[in-house]
Parts: C-alpha cells; sequence; structure tokens
C-alpha cells in the first residue's frame, strides 16, 4: 500500500524539460518516473506510490487538473504540484482550490521548486506515518475502527472509544459509519484496495482512509484530524479570492477614467467575495456623515432609500463616522448588537448583516471617505482581512489621487496653452503694425492651414502647431524696413531681395526657442517651392517639411485673396485656381487637394 522512498512522477510534455528535471531530482536522492501525456502519467500512477507529481498545467490530451484529480482519486496520500508556463492566475490558483499542494511558474528557479517538493514529501510521509500505525491498532494515536466482511462494526482503537463513545451503540447509524457499506460494496465490485473520504463532526473535519486488511479478512478506517488543514485551505482559498480581486481593481487603476466609476468597479469586484453582502463607497461631508456614491449587493432603490436616511438630522452613523474621525479600520465582529450600528439596526437585520468593516480613504493627505464592507458572517474580518482592505483603500487612494491629478494637469496644459496662444498672437500683431496693409494676414493663414491639416486628417497636436506657425511665418519681417514694407508699387530687384530675407530671419529669431512643433525650420521653408524654384534654400519635394508644404499654400491662397497696396483683391476662385495649376509642379498634391475641398466642401471661408 505504502512505499517509503520518496518517489516522484514528472508529467510534462516537453521531453526535454522532463529529462533535465528527472536527472536533478536523481542527484537529489529522489526515485523519477516520466510521462509524457496525462493518460500516461495516470497509468504510472497506478503502477507505484507516488509521493508527489509535478504536473504540467497545460498537457496535449487533457488538463492537468485532470490528471491530478485521477491520481488522488485512486492514490489519496499523493501530494500534486501543478508547474504552468501557460495558465493564467486564475487557472494556478484554481489548482490550489482543488488539492494541489502548490504550483509553480515556468521558468521556475529550481531551488524554489526542490524546496516544494522537501515540504510536499514531509507532508505526504507524516499522514504515512500515521497510517503505518494502522497495522499496530492499539498504538495509533488517530482514532480506528474496523468492520467486517457484512459491514458489522467489530471494533475500535482507545482513540476512536475516546473520540466517539457513543459509536458501539449507535454501530453503522454513528456519523463516521454512514456510507461505509456503500463503500465495501465498491471494493467489491471495482477491486479497489484504498479510498479516502471526508467528513465534518460538529467543528472537526476528518479524512477517513479506508482499505482492505487481506490477511484478516477486515476493512480497516483511520480517521485523521484534518480540522487544522481544513482551516488553512479555508484561508488558501479566501486569500487566492482576495488576490484576484486585488488584481482586477489594479488593473481597472490604469484604465479608470473618473471617479465614480473607479468606486463603482471596487464596490462590484469586492461583493465577489464569499460571505460579503452589502459593499458601499461613501464620502465625507463636512458633519462627517456618508454622502453614498457606490454600491454593491443592493438594489437601486434600497440604495437610494439608505442615501436618503444619511440626509436624516437625526442620524449617527457611527461606522463611517469613527472610521474617517479616527482615520483607521473599525471592525465590528457582532452587527446585530453593536452600537455604532443603532441608526441602521432595521437594515442590519433586513440584509442579514452580521459583521462588518470601514477603512478610510485618503486623497491629497486628507481623509475623503471610507469603503464599507458588510458580510453574512460573525467575525468575518480577522486580520488577513482588514489588512486587505487597508490595500483596496490605498489602491483606490492612488486611483483618485491620479486622476485628481490628471484633473490638474490637464488645466495646467490648459492654462499653458492658452498663454503661448495670446503670446503667438500678440508677437503677430507687433508685425502688423509694421505693415498695417496686411493686418489679419498671420491669422487668416493660420485659420486656413489649419483647416488644410484637419481636411488632410492631421491629429489634434499637428494641428495645434500648424495654428503657431501660421501666425509666426512673417515673423522676420520685423527685419524689413518699413518703407519696403508698405510700397505702394513695384518693389525694385535689391528690395525683393531685401524682402526675400525675411524668411531666414524669421528662423534666426525662433531657432532657439523650444516649441514641441517644428515651428522655425516651416518659417524658414514656407517661400520654398517642390521644384527647387523657391527661396532661400531652393529646397526640392521631400526636402521640405509638411508644415512648410500647407504654410506655402495657405499663404499664398491668402495673399491673392486679399487686398495689397500694388493691386487689389484678386478673389477666391484666382486663388484656387493658382495653386490648382500648380499642382504637383510648385505646391504639393495632397496639400492643395485639402485646400480646395476646405473650402468648396467642408465650408472654410476667411473673414
Amino acid at each position: 500500500m505504502m512505499n517509503k522512498s520518496p518517489k516522484l512522477l514528472v508529467i510534462d510534455d516537453d521531453p526535454n524539460l522532463r529529462k533535465t528535471l528527472a536527472d536533478i531530482l536523481r542527484t537529489k536522492g529522489y526515485e523519477v518516473a516520466v510521462a509524457a501525456d496525462g493518460a500516461a502519467g495516470i497509468l504510472q500512477s497506478q503502477c507505484d506510490f507516488v509521493s508527489v507529481a509535478l504536473i504540467d498545467l497545460k498537457l496535449p490530451d487533457m488538463s492537468g487538473l485532470t490528471v491530478m484529480s485521477e491520481i488522488k482519486t485512486r492514490s489519496p496520500l499523493t501530494e500534486a504540484i501543478i508547474l504552468t508556463g501557460h495558465a493564467a492566475m486564475e487557472s494556478a490558483i484554481a489548482a490550489t482550490n482543488q488539492g494541489a499542494f502548490s504550483y509553480l511558474l515556468k521558468p521556475y528557479n529550481i531551488d524554489n521548486l526542490l524546496q516544494h517538493i522537501r515540504l510536499a514529501v514531509e507532508r505526504q510521509q507524516g499522514q504515512q506515518e500515521i497510517l503505518r500505525l494502522a497495522s499496530f491498532p492499539r498504538m495509533n494515536p488517530s482514532p480506528l475502527i474496523e468492520l467486517d466482511m457484512a459491514g458489522v462494526l467489530t471494533y475500535l482503537n482507545p482513540a476512536a472509544e475516546r473520540s466517539f463513545p457513543d459509536m458501539s451503540a449507535m454501530g453503522m447509524a454513528h456519523p463516521v459509519l454512514v456510507g461505509l457499506t456503500d463503500i465495501i460494496a465498491g471494493f467489491r465490485q471495482q477491486a479497489q484496495s484504498e479510498i479516502m473520504r471526508e467528513i465534518m463532526l460538529d467543528v472537526t473535519a476528518y479524512e477517513q482512509y479506508v482499505y482492505y486488511v487481506q490477511e484478516s479478512e477486515v476493512f480497516r478506517i483511520v480517521m485523521l484530524d484534518i480540522t487544522e488543514l481544513k482551516a488553512n485551505e479555508f484561508k488558501v482559498k479566501k486569500l487566492n479570492a482576495m488576490l484576484l480581486i486585488q488584481r482586477d481593481i489594479n488593473e481597472y487603476l490604469l484604465v479608470a477614467d473618473s471617479e465614480q466609476r473607479l468606486f463603482q468597479s471596487v464596490c462590484d469586484s469586492l461583493k465577489k467575495l464569499d460571505d460579503v453582502v452589502v459593499v458601499l463607497i461613501a464620502l465625507k461631508r463636512e458633519n462627517l456623515k456618508p454622502a453614498p456614491v457606490a454600491w454593491a449587493g443592493i438594489s437601486d432603490a434600497e440604495f437610494a432609500a439608505m442615501r436618503a436616511r444619511c440626509d436624516e438630522p437625526v442620524q449617527y452613523c457611527g461606522l463611517f463616522a469613527n472610521a474617517v474621525a479616527g482615520m483607521k479600520p473599525i471592525i465590528i465582529d457582532n452587527a446585530e448588537t453593536d452600537e455604532q450600528l443603532a441608526d441602521w439596526r432595521d437594515i442590519v437585520l433586513q440584509l442579514g448583516i452580521k459583521s462588518a468593516a470601514a477603512v478610510p480613504l485618503s486623497a491629497d493627505q486628507a481623509i475623503i471617505g471610507s469603503l464599507l464592507v458588510f458580510s453574512g458572517r460573525q467575525s468575518m474580518f480577522d486580520t488577513d482581512m482588514v489588512e486587505f482592505l487597508g490595500d483596496i483603500a490605498g489602491d483606490v487612494a492612488i486611483g483618485v489621487n491620479t486622476l485628481r491629478l490628471g484633473h490638474k494637469l490637464n488645466a495646467t496644459l490648459a492654462n499653458l496653452k492658452k498663454s503661448l496662444d495670446s503670446t503667438v498672437e500678440a508677437i503677430s500683431r507687433i508685425v502688423e503694425l509694421r505693415d498695417p496693409y496686411t493686418a489679419g494676414h498671420e491669422s487668416r493663414v493660420a485659420l486656413l492651414a489649419g483647416a488644410i491639416g484637419k481636411a488632410m486628417g492631421l491629429p489634434e497636436r499637428q494641428l495645434e502647431g500648424l495654428y503657431v506657425i501660421g501666425h509666426l511665418h512673417d515673423l522676420g519681417k520685423v527685419a524689413i524696413p518699413a518703407e519696403i514694407l508698405t510700397k505702394p508699387g513695384k518693389l525694385t530687384v535689391l528690395e525683393y531681395e531685401m524682402m526675400k530675407t525675411h524668411p531666414q530671419a524669421g528662423y534666426d529669431i525662433l531657432k532657439n526657442l523650444d516649441f514641441p512643433w517644428p515651428v522655425a525650420q516651416a518659417v524658414l521653408q514656407h517661400h520654398e517651392r517642390l521644384d527647387g524654384s523657391g527661396y532661400p534654400q531652393g529646397l526640392k519635394d521631400g526636402d521640405i517639411i509638411l508644415e512648410a508644404r500647407i504654410l506655402m499654400v495657405a499663404d499664398v491662397v491668402e495673399a491673392m485673396f486679399g487686398y495689397r497696396p500694388y493691386r487689389p483683391a484678386l478673389g477666391l476662385n484666382v486663388a484656387l485656381d493658382e495653386i490648382r495649376s500648380h499642382k504637383g509642379t510648385l505646391y504639393d498634391d495632397k496639400v492643395v487637394d485639402a485646400c480646395i475641398s476646405a473650402f468648396t466642401e467642408r465650408g472654410f471661408a476667411f473673414e
């Protein structure tokens, strides 16, 4: 039935991993068997007793959890360690909830794996040693009972007599023995030699290890007290549930876009915990009364009624007030009698609330409210649960602070943008003061450049840059004598050459200013042309940046559209014909099409 030397079974479809792991384990003194899939692993476990099975969660023929269940059904004392490199956290946690000793994520540290194996072997051998004493019934410290082939109670060892003094009188009607007749029949039908089942008597849990002793033709039942083990399993399941909920909340923090939705997400997540009846998040008011903002576990109507009661002047709301004022968690183990819930006794009884907790929420280094959790189980909020709720409250505080900081940052950026726009517009007006005949030219070019960019589908950030560039594109004209700028007749060759220096002058003024857009470069290039006929550098095609290609079209259209000292306004049709006729030679095809579309299809017009 049992093997004294620890034997390990490695079930994994990766041949290299199987061999490497088996070699390492053999050097550590373990006997090792290997299997490439679930079916082979189950078969191997039937050939000899396995102390610990190392099972890959994702096998080619079945789930590792199925394999574990099959092995433990046939050999209840075998411990299982789940190894996985593919599964989500939920699958790994499910493994421990279903009876695995532990789980490890690949790639695992070999020293860590060896420690898990050692602890699993120790636990398995501890149970094995107790069962070994079954060969000496009177010496066994655990209750031991024997039934004959007919299923009649024939023997109780001293430990069984102490634990179950009424068993001899009750016989097979005793809770410990109920169902064993069916098990004995199953032994005969399936040729089983051993089986394990769990039973609960009052507050004590037992594992019944039932096996057939052939030489004396009796069925022997050893009762292992697993109350502490079950308590630990319950604790592990609860901690696993907390871990998943905290992960979900932390993931939501990354995408939360409002405090209200963040609060509601936290309430919905915490309601998933076993025995949690209601979850509330309430913000603080000046009188320390709660202002509920999010909830789970009650209907909208119940929440509305609860929120209305918070406005009643006689309500004390002690649980909330004490947590907020004291700036520390408040725990109520018996909600039906605690005075902190005296004003809410009817609601407590109506919802079946047995215990409660209130954990303060902070933001900007101040308490803003409380997370309130109500349970249908008394004394629900142990140290682990309170620590967990404190972590959740901390996560919520981080989320609220981040959202509020984001709002402040957005407001600051909006103010900076407004200040930048005002500064840029002020600079453009300085240029206009020196050339009053073109007043408004910079603003109109900026608006048209933005309309062209929008028609081209450019992102908002780039459109903002076009607005700035449009206002500053003629900044270099401050270096041109006023008499040239305002001359009503045709410029001389020398005067024209002086006028052509304004892009370079504008560039020299702007080049050392730190804009998030290529302002200086666009100003320098806005009189270039695709065929190289422009100035000041004679650039061609791709050497001219997109912002400058947009600006040159906007500048030409606005200049031809408006009045100049040396000629009357030519009008929009003439201006559009100009860029249309030189599309692809002087001006960018896409920019020209977008400009025409802005006027003819999108409703753009100069003021």
